[in-house]
């Protein structure tokens, strides 16, 4: 009987055609789409698993609730607190500190390379972190001061061939490091991303760093600790906050405990974080939704065609009944047929997604895993999926074909129900109800982008070039940027303690006015006269830092400071900074400039108070260059760093495009929308094309006769596509609702938004109404412009 049933389901395929094929390629896209989907939520989701202890693993952070922040939550803590809560809280059996994060420039003999990401880490990492060691001994790896751990890969570039182990490397030319331990390189899913460890056991001469690890006052470590359970966290958080008051620590820095399985997804309003490709869990739910939309699209297209094409098949099923068919055997029947062209659509769609797949890996800076699909778990769900899409899509059209009366079937009086009709209208508007929703919802994600990349952000990136400066070579920045001015083609050169786009260092301050119980913490920036200019920065009051006169005690804030201190005139006044060991140690410095406001972060967050101090020499140097000959401007500025830092490593990039890769992830997220919601309006078209064609065919002798009557072209074409367009703007006002308030909600995520606009919705309706009209028109056209006669001699 099964046979029977597979049978005849391949037969209906191959002897309709096209009819088959928008079907299949219909089911097939919108597999196919959920499986990539699929795909890039388990990326998402996996981040960090592949640690044996995954779920006893914590991170600490701090909520910092001083004034003069509004981003309150930061990745960084006490350093003595992770060890001290080791030692006195028996659910915490191990604990490590990282710092840095920075780069490295190493030499090796004649060999100079700049290692990306170093940290500076406990011995303990590699008790709480599983980062294999491929070569050298685990145990006692980075208790040596000037002990490193490489990569495999960052070796590889260093050594060669050479044996790695027991080699020393030089730092910046003048520290010795020596290597002790190989790893493997890191998995893509870690939020840790490193190609060097470098032991935080402080040297014979490191007495700055043994202080500052001792040091409950300030806030600079990453710290987690290894649990012997899973956290229970206010338990955690409770016990925590009671070390660091027993310590006297600041008490507007209260720890707070993060699971290291919400690090990657759940950290959007964390600053002060080493968190590398960090996404946002919202993006997952709605990536979840848009999966579930695009198949739900899919089924309904398989649906709407089926139920469409039943009159079709009315003579078969009333044959199957008059020679003794019982109901259950024609549902079975249909239902196998309908999970026979569903598992043919997943076939196609696997296909499709190992061929797309490390195309959108590329394009969105992903990387997703396509041969997760072939492990027995995502079989078992992939056929599950194809089972249930099968009975679902096919369950109605299945009832409806075992009703069929056979005395009317053979009599040739069957006609579509009333019921039937209205079925196929309902779920037309389903369909495009999803597909405009998406549309909407597209425009404004890309709207959001837009002004992301124009908002006036206070300074300009237009042709500046940015060089990150380390050891020696920050000292002879201002050699440097003098025998830059002396090509035409360079605008002007300064430098800052950090780019813009990179999230400033923050201190307390104390305004003169303040008193003891005022706790004020702000950000801060170190830069040279030549700053502000280069970034085409502007003055609200006073002046920039110059030469002329003797800035080491002179300091410039922004216009966020200034509503924050409640000051209208800030010319002349004083703001102490601790400069010793107590807060009474202090250094007055004087107000001699304001500077407009200007996001040095990413606008996520809001803007807030800094202060600029003066020093020539500084670690990031950003050049402003000419449109013109950018060419031979690079390779002056390269001879020129050569000659004034022999023996380092040059790399260079433009501010613009480091800038926009701070909104990668957004950039793939708007990337994704797009195109899956492409790929749902060539579904909901599919459907729609073969829905027209089954409509044009069902009314052939009603416009044979109304054309025999006198009716135009245009009268027919009007007929035919007027009560499809009247569905899609039923689907539009259900759209239009349904997408405001999604993406109101999507936008929260920002501090800086735009505001939803009638202009999408109009829009996205005159798209869709344009799509429709060019998809049902080849149908439309041909009834119009057919010969009456062929119709009327048709029985």
């Amino acid at each position: 009987m099964f046979k029977s049933y597979f049978i005849t389901g391949l037969r209906n395929l191959t002897k309709q055609k096209a009819y088959s094929f928008i079907k299949i390629i219909g089911l097939a896209f919108g597999l196919a789409a959920s499986m990539m989907i699929y795909l890039y939520i388990e990326e998402d989701l996996s981040y960090d698993t592949f640690h044996h202890n995954y779920d006893r693993i914590v991170r600490l952070l701090t909520i910092d609730s001083a004034e003069g922040v509004s981003s309150k939550h930061v990745g960084v803590t006490q350093p003595m607190l992770a060890p001290t809560a080791e030692a006195e809280l028996p659910e915490v059996t191990e604990s490590v500190r990282f710092t840095g994060g920075g780069r490295y420039d190493l030499r090796y003999g004649d060999n100079i390379l700049k290692c990306e990401a170093a940290f500076r880490v406990d011995p303990s990492v590699f008790d709480v972190f599983d980062f294999p060691i491929l070569d050298g001994e685990k145990k006692g790896a980075l208790d040596k001061p000037g002990s490193i751990v490489i990569t495999k890969t960052l070796a590889k570039k260093i050594f060669g061939n050479e044996e790695p182990v027991g080699k020393t490397v030089k730092l910046n030319q003048t520290t010795d490091l020596f290597v002790t331990a190989v790893i493997a390189d890191l998995p893509k899913t870690s939020h840790l991303q490193f190609d060097l460890l470098h032991s935080l056991v402080p040297g014979q001469n490191d007495d700055g760093l043994r202080q500052a690890l001792e040091t409950w006052q300030g806030i600079f470590t990453f710290s987690y600790l290894l649990l012997d359970k899973p956290a229970n966290i206010p338990d955690l958080n409770a016990k925590l906050q009671a070390i660091t008051k027993k310590n006297n620590a600041y008490q507007f820095f209260t720890p707070d405990v993060q699971p290291l399985r919400d690090v990657h997804l759940k950290s959007k309003e964390i600053l002060f974080e080493t968190n590398a490709n960090k996404s946002d869990i919202l993006n997952v739910y709605v990536l979840s939704t848009i999966a579930a939309l695009i198949l739900i699209l899919a089924a309904v297209n398989f649906m709407n065609l089926v139920t469409a094409k039943s009159a079709g098949r009315a003579k078969e099923v009333g044959m199957r009944k008059v020679i003794g068919a019982v109901k259950y055997q024609l549902i079975g029947q249909h239902l196998i047929e309908s999970i026979v062209v569903t598992t043919v659509a997943a076939i196609l769609a696997v296909v499709i997604v190992f061929a797309a797949v490390p195309v959108l890996n590329s394009t969105y800076q992903r990387f997703a895993d396509v041969m997760i699909l072939l492990q027995p778990s995502s079989l078992l769900m992939l056929g599950g999926l194809v089972l249930v899409v099968g009975v679902l899509a096919g369950i109605y059209p299945a009832f409806v074909l075992s009703a069929f009366k056979p005395i009317l079937v053979l009599k040739g009086s069957f006609k579509n129900s009333t019921r039937g009709i209205q079925l196929r209208k309902a779920l037309v508007v389903l369909q495009f109800t999803i597909s405009i929703a998406l549309m909407v919802g597209t425009g404004i994600v890309y709207q959001q982008m837009r002004f992301i990349y124009s908002a006036d952000l206070g300074y300009s990136r237009d042709q500046v070039i940015t060089i990150q400066q380390n050891g020696d070579a920050v000292t002879r920045a201002t050699a440097l940027k003098t025998e830059l001015m002396r090509n035409e083609n360079i605008v002007s050169a300064g430098t800052s303690s950090a780019r813009l786009g990179q999230q400033l260092g923050r201190t307390n301050i104390f305004p003169e006015g303040s008193t003891s119980e005022t706790n004020i913490i702000t950000s801060v920036m170190v830069a040279d006269e030549n700053f502000i200019p280069t970034m085409d920065m502007k003055m609200a009051a006073g002046r920039n830092f110059s030469v002329e006169f003797a800035d080491s005690l002179s300091i410039i804030v922004n216009e966020e400071m200034l509503r924050l201190l409640k000051w209208n005139d800030a010319l002349g006044k004083k703001i102490g900074l601790q400069s010793g060991a107590t807060v009474a140690d202090q250094t007055q410095y004087t107000v001699v400039g304001v500077v407009k406001d200007f996001h040095f972060a990413t606008i996520r967050h809001k803007l807030e108070p800094m202060f600029m101090l003066y020093n020539k020499d500084n670690n990031a140097l950003s050049i402003k260059i000419k449109a013109g000959d950018i060419q031979n401007t690079l390779a002056y500025v390269e001879a020129t760093w050569k000659k004034v830092n022999p023996g380092t490593t040059y790399e260079y990039a433009f501010l613009d495009e480091q800038f926009a890769n701070l909104y990668r992830n957004e950039q793939a997220f708007a990337n994704m929308f797009t195109h899956f919601t492409v790929l749902a309006l060539v579904i909901a078209g599919l459907g729609l094309f073969a829905l027209s064609a089954f409509t044009a065919e069902q009314r052939k002798k009603e416009i044979g006769i109304r054309k025999v009557l006198g009716a135009s072209n245009a009268t027919i074409f009007y007929k035919l596509s007027s009560e499809f367009i009247m569905l899609i703007l039923v689907a539009f006002v259900l759209a239009s609702g349904v997408a405001y308030f999604v993406m109101t909600q999507w936008l929260k995520d920002f501090q800086y938004s735009i505001q939803i606009g009638v202009g999408i919705f109009a829009l996205a309706g005159a798209a869709s109404v344009m799509i429709a009209l060019l998809t049902i028109s080849f149908q439309a056209l041909k009834a119009a412009f057919s010969n009456p006669a062929d119709a009327l001699r048709t029985e």
